[in-house]
């Protein structure tokens, strides 16, 4: 009984171990009430949230920061938290910032070049019809504090473009982005987290310090700067799955999502 309790004990230790740098990047998209989109969070989920990680002693990040955390060693604060925002929805402006100033947090966001200050109909499959945040609304979420980087300028599969188009989702945008906001733009979010290798290799050679997936690919036995895990909140969030996400277990998330969809994936090849 000693042994097998030793045994346990040390396979904990491995763990943390290796999981202990780990830092929770929670993914959002829309902050809005739509039943039928997993992807919208109600303002009051939102801000349950928020409320928790406030009263909990978190302190939310910038991309920067883990950044420095991962290469430079740079200690960051406790119990740290990475919010992002995909596609820049204006409801991000609306709803989300003014809760994320209220307690005192950061977030980064991720628009899409050549849909800013547009309707979303890049999300051609039955997804509601809203607006993205427009450029005086991006400067505005700057001058407030917070971060925005790329999201491409499309928002296609990565994985299906050929080269020349790769660098001018990935190459090209991070220019343009940097002229309209006057500002470095050094980490990419892939577009439904799809990317490959030389998906990668042309974000190093755009010079990004790092880009984020979800958790298509992503290893869980090292970090990978180039691909790093994100847990989706979705719409029908639980308070007590929140409390896991951002605790010192979140990244079990990250391998059953992984695992699951390897699961689908060798299932639907045997059928």
């Amino acid at each position: 009984m000693f042994i097998l309790l030793l045994i346990i004990l040390c396979i904990f230790f491995i763990l943390y171990l290796k999981f202990k740098n780990y830092v929770p990047i929670l993914m959002y998209h829309r902050i809005a009430d739509i039943p039928s989109d997993r992807n919208a969070l109600p303002k009051e989920k939102f801000a349950e949230q928020l409320e928790y990680l406030s009263t909990h002693n978190y302190h939310t990040i910038t991309p920067e920061q883990l950044y420095n955390h991962f290469i430079n060693k740079a200690k960051l604060p406790k119990n740290p938290v990475l919010l992002t925002f995909d596609d820049g929805y204006q409801d991000n402006y609306l709803e989300a910032l003014p809760l994320l100033k209220k307690y005192n947090m950061t977030a980064v966001v991720f628009p899409i070049y050549n849909w800013i200050g547009k309707p979303n109909k890049w999300e051609n499959f039955g997804k509601q019809e809203t607006t993205t945040m427009n450029l005086a609304e991006l400067k505005s979420w700057l001058h407030h504090g917070l971060d925005i980087q790329p999201h491409t300028a499309d928002h296609p599969f990565l994985t299906q473009c050929n080269e020349e188009k790769l660098n001018l989702e990935i190459i090209d945008t991070k220019t343009k982005f940097e002229k309209l906001l006057d500002k470095p733009m050094d980490y990419l979010c892939y577009p439904y987290g799809f990317f490959n290798q030389q998906v990668i290799n042309i974000v190093k050679k755009a010079n990004y310090k790092m880009a984020f997936a979800i958790f298509e690919n992503v290893p869980l036995w090292h970090i990978n700067l180039f691909a790093l895990p994100r847990i989706p909140i979705p719409s029908h969030q639980k308070m007590w799955e929140f409390k896991l996400k951002v605790s010192s277990i979140h990244i079990i998330f990250v391998a059953m999502r992984k695992w699951e969809r390897q699961f689908k994936q060798l299932k639907n090849k045997f059928k």
